[in-house]
């Protein structure tokens, strides 16, 4: 498990300086995450702010593949069971995507940075939290969506062309 390894290979100094602010409400999340070996732990953030909570936690990759899925919550019905799972989902499984994003970086910093101070450096820059990474999740769904709205303009006007000739 994830929160396990996270522990076991990290200090909680060296988690502290990577998550930042409410570093003790991760931490502790993580603590009972790995007594339990759940990944399930209810994050309100996560849950109310979706993928502007991604962002701000600098998970873009996420963040993206949320966007995505979101697409699909454009279909009746499906859309709005997909919509409720993604969005309850997050809440569930937010800290979990969290500590495995923490314990990836963390990680890829270890190997890349045997001097402890660079590493601890490079901690906190890949680290900590992002109002720019909330603007940037937003306007990476606006691109998407426009992209999406200029093809369903395209189509609309194709179709309606060929429907004129008749």
């Amino acid at each position: 498990m994830v929160t396990k390894k996270l522990f076991e290979d990290f200090t909680e100094d060296i988690i502290r300086l990577y998550v930042q602010k409410n570093a003790d409400y991760y931490i502790a999340k993580w603590r009972l995450m790995s007594a339990s070996g759940s990944k399930i732990s209810w994050n309100w953030p996560a849950f109310l702010f979706t993928v502007n909570w991604l962002g701000y936690r600098k998970m873009y990759l996420y963040a993206f593949i949320y966007i995505m899925l979101n697409i699909a919550t454009l279909v009746p019905v499906f859309g709005l069971i997909l919509w409720t799972v993604l969005w309850v989902g997050l809440g569930m499984y937010g800290n979990y995507l969290y500590a495995l994003k923490t314990y990836e970086d963390l990680t890829k910093l270890k190997m890349a940075y045997s001097d402890e101070n660079m590493f601890k450096q490079m901690v906190v820059k890949k680290g900590g939290t992002s109002i720019f990474g909330v603007i940037l999740v937003i306007l990476m769904g606006l691109f998407i969506y426009g992209i999406l709205f200029a093809i369903g303009i395209t189509i609309m006007e194709s179709t309606s062309n060929s429907y004129s000739e008749f």
